[in-house]
């Protein structure tokens, strides 16, 4: 007699990330994409675990909303591909007694590449000099009359020096650049020395100091709207704002506001309020801001890393056993 199958609701796309699914054996997989909005009833019931990356339709409503969730009352855990928990309503998962995991920080790596290539595509007004490149008369006019900056000798501040931060610093250090951080707690001195980084106190003196600012915090009440217009203000009119992090990290109203006074140089942003920004943002069309779909973490290598763990920490979770990535309730 063949055993019951877990249902586990999971992205489309990554059904064709293995060559080989190792869920097939064990579970019923109820595929969704970004045009699912409704799953059919005569699943809802029946599911056991989600398993997704975060921000499609389907899987916002499933870990965020209570009446959505009421319609799939077995489900035992969520997996998020993913390291970030501000998408994740916490609290009404663990009343329901969801069991939750993410997939630590795999991504933490290429997140800081991201970064890091950002803050050198701004540097070098690369934006800019591709447009020129089009045509003769305007990359010649480029060549005489714009000039970028040298990352030696150029400081960069850190805000955030965890996993992608420190990754973000040894890459700075490489290039010789002077790093200072701001972190809630300050790192050994061993860790400071590695990277020749200067610890600030105080994130005001971080950027007042800064030709570049590099955010790499986490989304949490204390860290929302963390830079805004009193923060843009003590910038450097020349200081360029990179964000990897989350976009309600800054206060999106007053960075607009700052770059068409020109009370800084420039932004980067990988991520943003809303996602995507409307076509008409005037972010999307300024000469020195750069944005990206929030694709610090898409590489192909990752994705296989993402799920080979996302799996492990699902099969675990059906099964009843510890999740290697689980995240602790802290409700008794």
């Amino acid at each position: 007699m063949a055993s019951t199958k877990y249902n586990v609701l999971i992205e489309k796309r990554l059904l064709t990330t293995f060559a080989q699914n190792p869920l097939k054996e064990t579970c019923k997989l109820i595929p969704f994409d970004d045009n699912t909005q409704e799953i059919d009833h005569q699943y809802a019931e029946k599911i056991d675990g989600i398993l997704g990356v975060i921000g499609l339709p389907l899987v916002t409503k499933c870990i965020r909303e209570e009446s959505f969730l009421n319609k799939m009352p077995n489900v035992k855990v969520v997996i998020s591909l993913g390291a970030g928990t501000d998408h994740l309503n916490l609290p009404l998962l663990w009343k329901k007694g969801i069991r939750i995991a993410t997939t630590g920080k795999i991504n933490s790596g290429v997140t800081a590449e991201l970064g890091f290539m950002l803050l050198m595509a701004l540097a070098r007004n690369l934006k800019q000099a591709m447009v020129a490149a089009a045509s003769p008369e305007t990359c010649l006019t480029f060549r005489q009359h714009s000039f970028g900056v040298r990352l030696l000798g150029s400081t960069l501040g850190i805000i955030g020096l965890g996993s992608v931060g420190y990754f973000v610093a040894e890459k700075a250090a490489a290039f010789k650049m002077n790093i200072l951080y701001h972190n809630r707690t300050r790192r050994s001195q061993e860790d400071e020395n590695k990277v020749q980084a200067k610890y600030c106190e105080t994130i005001e003196k971080l950027l007042s100091q800064s030709d570049f600012v590099m955010l790499c915090v986490p989304l949490t009440d204390h860290t929302k709207y963390l830079i805004g217009a009193k923060e843009l203000k003590l910038m450097k009119p020349s200081t360029v704002l990179i964000n990897i992090s989350r976009g309600d990290v800054v206060d999106q109203d007053a960075l607009v506001k700052a770059l068409q006074a020109g009370a800084i140089g420039g932004a980067a942003l990988d991520v943003t309020t809303p996602e995507p920004l409307p076509a008409d943002h005037p972010l999307l069309h300024m000469p020195n801001v750069i944005v990206t779909p929030h694709y610090a973490g898409a590489t192909k290598e990752v994705l296989q890393e993402l799920l080979s763990t996302g799996v492990t920490n699902l099969l675990a979770g059906l099964k009843g056993n510890p999740m290697p990535n689980e995240l602790e309730c802290p409700i008794p």
